[in-house]
């Protein structure tokens, strides 16, 4: 067996030079660029929604930028509302930048993902009890936002739709936020 691994290396080894045969090497003066960048964005959002509930809202995603254009990543937040009480999102997102000659760069985000809802219920009755008692709840539900905006350097705009459900209450509305991305 080792000897089958010795010939196996050896032929390979003497067989790299004779497959590189007649490729020319990159002149002087022609660029060695490769075809994508890929780096590390971290983007920061806060700000408010409204439609079928009024809330506060504050994400945070952890990215790739690819070639400055595209950073696709996985964002997690927290959540104030009228319907539950808090909220974290955790999802998917994808966020294109537009090429531009200017300072001011239009950008379209898209996000999917899952929403943990935590409230308390104090409609529940103990059987054995006269006075209602106080449930903490926790479901799953859906996360969904489609939002437009810019960048300027480090600083965001953001303002589009979303969908989210709370104990399987759909509702949608509008959301604005501003941030920071490093």
């Amino acid at each position: 067996m080792k000897k089958i691994t010795l010939i196996v290396f050896a032929i390979i080894f003497l067989a790299t030079p004779l497959l590189s045969f007649g490729q020319e090497e990159t002149p002087a003066n022609e660029s060695t660029k490769t075809g994508k960048k890929i780096s590390y964005v971290f983007i920061n959002e806060y700000g408010t929604f409204m439609g079928g509930a009024i809330g506060f809202t504050g994400v945070f995603v952890n990215g790739i930028s690819i070639n400055k254009q595209d950073v696709v990543g996985i964002g997690v937040g927290y959540e104030v509302d009228t319907r539950s009480e808090q909220s974290i999102p955790i999802y998917v997102n994808y966020r294109h930048y537009f090429p531009g000659k200017r300072a001011l760069k239009p950008l379209v985000n898209f996000a999917i993902g899952t929403r943990l809802s935590f409230w308390t219920d104090y409609g529940y009755r103990d059987p054995f009890n006269y006075y209602p008692i106080s449930k903490s709840m926790v479901t799953p539900g859906l996360y969904a936002t489609m939002a437009a905006g810019f960048r300027v350097k480090a600083f965001s705009f953001t303002s589009g739709f979303f969908m989210k459900s709370c104990d399987a209450d759909f509702f949608g509305g509008v959301e604005v936020k501003v941030g920071f991305t490093f």
